[in-house]
């Protein structure tokens, strides 16, 4: 007999206008993640209080599947989108965000391998990690705390696969939640003439060499196909994998950090000096003969200002703006240097420490080959993230020289506007060397204008993703003065030195590398989905229209004993409150590998429940032992909750062969009802179970209200629980057969069944 009394701990009412959708208790804390109908995602503790809201992400996008990493870390939830979030659960702040192809995401699985690693720890091929450059707040240009949940990643010591299944059928493994490293095509993998449609469940076994897998065949039935997915290569690969995952994550945390520092590098560049070219491009136009820096050059060779020089000078400027904008402009590069030293610069050095890492591991082929890892586009992937270092030196050289440039400029100019208006010229801005002269005349010889319009700004058009409209001179670059300096260095191959293009801005570079870093990981998932292989298939026809599949009750479980390895799906046979269950088995130890049973077990054969027509509203595993069912009477006036032993269940499965055709639901098997609970107040229709935390959740049939229950309660405690107003009976039947006959109402019953 298998006991499992349940006590009434609460009871809560939702607000708000949305229904709840899906609900997940967290398998090491007490926290559950509710979806609703709105697209939201709340995440609340046992007694139900809200611990972070997580916003929709648009108009008519809802949450299709949620999972939790293993170790309760970090949330992944699907979305109709086809986007996958990860959200610290700690915090409540997005880890990372990403769509596989642009498909809704219809399952989400996260498990880790049950073989660790660290016993060949020798046998890794990475070095000690570097701690990860501090992120960018871009409204303080300071250093923004690193999320606990991206702490999280770097510190597991197994691996661990996300794995999302899609609408039109795909299958993408990411290791640690990140790194894209399989993909598998079900249409290609069945062979089948019809195409394979949305994936409803992904249940992978402990050491991720096999999924089974529930999809439906786009073929205008009612059908759905049942199939197993072996995976080798993932298996031989682990350390490898591992390794590669690590690095993913290493080189797309600091992409996202140039990301961040890029923008703030944005926002630091005000349009300062936009208002000054603009006036100095009227005062070009209100004379096509005239030019504003031959007027300057004039003015500083012979110290006579024009009339309209000298109105533009005193009535336009003005003395008191361009002192405004000259203290601005100073502001702005200041906040550029600190962000190109000591984010971009700093990033750019562990990404290129990283990305020559990952060449290291392409030119071990023997192990990295089969993986789909290249030597040739690692290798542009480090060359890009050097011509990146270059021009990032670059813009360093041309912030320098601006300030020297502008500073001297501005002080000339300004000292020029006291004298022409009559105002005291301060003693330390009297004097002027012959230097400075030089300077300002070359400025205005050569970087004055630009293709006839005034361009003081050098500065702005590195952060356009669009090529240089000024660029500098090659005695100025300093992979170009390197050159100079020592040239046998353009006798090396070309793969071996880095190709900074003299006409590419910053942006350029940045999406430049973007493209060669996503090209080294790319051809990793076709590479290792290509090995998969599909031992056993069958489809199984429901009685439900077409468009009704996703309305089915799925729920599956891996059991990885020591003696006993399997895979267990539990779905209805309908999309409405249905009459019965299937159950399949997909054995995975090596001496029943791909031996899969079935049956199909029907509550009309249930005899220890009372008489009558039950219909299951929903089902999920509480534990290896134990499956929860909840089920409706006819009338649909009361519920039931009821508990069945997995063991009796699996006694009454039969064997069934890999085959195209429907399966034979003459497979109809007797029910045996180990414990199971009536609510004749509470029309249940929805249930979250976490055995971990021995808790449910069991929300009323307008998902208004929840009830939150105690599992595995001692007997002793239920009885003398007074306020529970629970009752105990020997004879369930005859309880209920009498209550009926006095029209009287009953309270919730209890009641521990032997088989």
């Amino acid at each position: 007999m298998v006991s499992c009394m349940m006590r009434q701990s609460d009871e809560k009412h939702i607000l708000g206008t949305a229904s709840t959708e899906i609900l997940l208790w967290s398998s090491r804390r007490d926290l559950i993640a509710v979806s609703n109908s709105s697209g939201e995602v709340f995440l609340r503790r046992l007694s139900w209080s809200k611990v972070w809201k997580l916003p929709k992400t648009g108009d008519g996008v809802k949450v299709t599947a949620i999972v939790w990493r293993p170790d309760s870390v970090v949330l992944a939830v699907g979305y109709s989108s086809g986007d996958v979030t990860l959200v610290d659960v700690e915090s409540g702040d997005i880890v990372h965000t990403f769509n596989p192809c642009g498909e809704p995401v219809t399952a989400l699985s996260w498990e880790n391998s049950i073989a660790s690693l660290n016993e060949e720890a020798e046998n890794f091929l990475l070095p000690e990690l570097l701690p990860q450059p501090s992120k960018v707040n871009s409204s303080k240009l300071d250093a923004g705390p690193i999320l606990e949940g991206d702490k999280g990643l770097k510190n597991e010591e197994l691996l661990s696969l996300l794995w999302i299944g899609l609408k039109n059928g795909l299958v993408y493994g990411y290791a640690f939640g990140l790194f894209p490293c399989c993909l598998l095509k079900l249409s290609e993998l069945s062979g089948m003439n019809e195409t394979i449609g949305a994936v409803r469940s992904i249940c992978p076994n402990g050491d991720h060499s096999q999924l089974c897998i529930l999809a439906d065949l786009r073929a205008g039935r009612s059908e759905v196909l049942l199939m197993t997915v072996d995976t080798p290569l993932i298996t031989y690969c682990l350390k490898e994998l591992y390794g590669l995952g690590v690095l993913y994550r290493q080189i797309t945390g600091l992409m996202d950090c140039l990301i961040s520092a890029q923008k703030a590098l944005q926002e630091a560049w005000e349009d300062a000096l936009v208002d000054l070219e603009s006036k100095m491009v009227r005062y070009d136009n209100n004379d096509g003969q005239s030019s504003l820096s031959v007027d300057l050059m004039e003015l500083l060779m012979f110290g006579h200002a024009g009339i309209k020089l000298e109105k533009f000078l005193v009535t336009d400027l003005t003395d008191k703006g361009l002192k405004r904008i000259g203290q601005a402009v100073e502001l702005s590069y200041s906040n550029m240097q600190k962000l190109l030293i000591k984010h971009i610069v700093c990033a750019n050095y562990q990404l290129s420490h990283y990305l020559t890492q990952l060449c290291g591991l392409a030119k071990q082929e023997d192990r990295f080959s089969c993986l789909g890892l290249q030597v040739n586009l690692c290798l542009s992937a480090c060359r890009a993230a050097g011509s990146f270092t270059a021009k990032t030196a670059e813009l360093q050289q041309v912030i320098d020289g601006s300030i020297k440039y502008l500073k001297t400029f501005f002080r000339w100019l300004y000292v020029t506007i006291l004298r022409l208006s009559d105002e005291p010229i301060p003693p330390e801005l009297a004097t002027s060397t012959q230097q400075d002269v030089r300077f300002i005349a070359n400025f205005l010889a050569k970087d004055f204008e630009t293709d006839g319009q005034v361009r003081l700004d050098r500065i702005g058009q590195y952060l356009r993703n669009e090529p240089l409209t000024s660029i500098a001179s090659s005695k100025t670059r300093p992979w170009d003065m390197l050159a100079e300096a020592c040239p046998t260095i353009t006798n090396f191959p070309d793969s071996d030195l880095f190709q900074p293009r003299a006409e590419r801005s910053l942006a350029q570079e940045f999406t430049h590398l973007e493209q060669q870093v996503k090209a080294s990981f790319e051809a990793i998932p076709s590479a290792v989905g290509q090995t998969a292989s599909l031992p056993f298939m069958t489809n199984l026809t429901l009685d439900c229209p077409s468009d009704g599949l996703d309305k089915i009750k799925i729920t599956s479980r891996s059991i990885n004993q020591p003696k006993d390895r399997c895979n267990l799906i539990g779905l209805t046979n309908s999309a409405t409150p249905s009459s019965g269950f299937y159950l399949f088995e997909f054995a995975s130890e090596k001496e029943r590998k791909n031996l899969t049973r079935a049956a199909f077990f029907s509550f009309r054969r249930c005899d220890n429940l009372p008489p009558g027509e039950y219909k299951l509203s929903d089902m999920q595993f509480y534990n290896d032992e134990i499956m929860s069912i909840l089920l409706l009477t006819e009338q649909n006036t009361n519920s039931i909750f009821l508990q069945l032993s997995l063991a009796l269940l699996r006694e009454q499965l039969a064997p069934i062969m890999s085959r195209r055709g429907p399966f034979n639901s003459s497979f109809q098997s007797d029910l045996f009802a180990s414990s199971f609970r009536v609510f004749n107040d509470f029309q249940a229709t929805a249930l979250g179970l976490s055995s971990s935390r021995k808790v449910a959740a069991i929300f009323s049939a307008a998902k208004r209200k929840v009830r939150i229950f105690d599992m595995e309660v001692e007997e002793e405690e239920d009885v003398e629980d007074e306020d529970q107003d629970i009752e105990d009976v020997s004879d369930l039947s005859q309880e209920i057969s009498k209550d009926r006959g006095n029209q009287k109402d009953l309270s919730d019953v209890d009641m521990a069944v032997s088989p």
